[in-house]
């Protein structure tokens, strides 16, 4: 009888201990909770690709698999701009012209005044459109931005983007958008992050973490 217990007990042990690479949490792996993946967006507001990839590739990924909770979403609203002086003032160009520079320092302004899924959120209903969405989507959304509104009346342009373009000169980027997951950038993979997100995210936070999240397992 004591031999038939232990290796019941045993046969319990073998199901309920984890196994790593299959979805289940090795030993000293962080719960997908507690374990969130980099991923900064440098992109465009009047950008057509910009505005296709976070509509029809990141928004998707973001909320088809439930990836909101392990992910540290950072927007950077810049691209290709730059700063230059004009008679001791600091000033911004962009590479869609001033009405991108507009809308660039909006978005921006928008991230820093909401919470970041619903800045997320505004930004991609006000991407469906070339002009100034806000009013029609913040409206639609039940949103307050008024704070979004004195951010942006407050300041120049230039102000408000300085710390997105710091970050985003950095890179020297040479397309828009471009994604970096952990601060890595590839600059020559930036094709297939684009095209193939959702698997770059999954090998990246495996990487990280040492865990599939439960969607990767179709993707991987």
């Amino acid at each position: 009888m004591n031999k038939i217990f232990g290796v019941l007990c045993a046969l319990c042990l073998l199901l309920i201990l984890p196994t790593s690479g299959n979805g289940q949490y090795p030993e000293n792996a962080q719960s997908p909770e507690n374990s969130k993946l980099l991923v900064a967006i440098h992109y465009e507001a009047l950008c057509p690709d910009s505005m296709n990839f976070i509509r029809r590739r990141l928004y998707d990924a973001l909320n088809d698999n439930n990836w909101w909770s392990v992910t540290d979403l950072k927007l950077y609203p810049f691209g290709k701009a730059g700063f230059y002086n004009s008679s001791g003032k600091t000033q911004v160009y962009c590479q869609h012209g001033e009405d991108e520079c507009e809308l660039n320092a909006l978005h921006a302004c928008i991230i820093e005044t909401l919470d970041i899924q619903k800045a997320f959120d505004l930004i991609y209903c006000m991407l469906r459109s070339y002009s100034n969405e806000l009013d029609k989507c913040s409206r639609s959304m039940g949103l307050d931005v008024s704070k979004a509104r004195e951010c942006k009346s407050s300041r120049t342009n230039a102000e408000i983007l300085e710390p997105y373009g710091r970050e985003t000169l950095k890179l020297e980027l040479s397309f828009v958008p471009s994604i970096v997951f952990e601060n890595n950038f590839q600059p020559y993979g930036q094709r297939s992050i684009r095209n193939n997100f959702e698997r770059h995210f999954c090998q990246e936070y495996k990487k990280k973490f040492n865990i599939t999240l439960p969607t990767c397992s179709a993707i991987l």
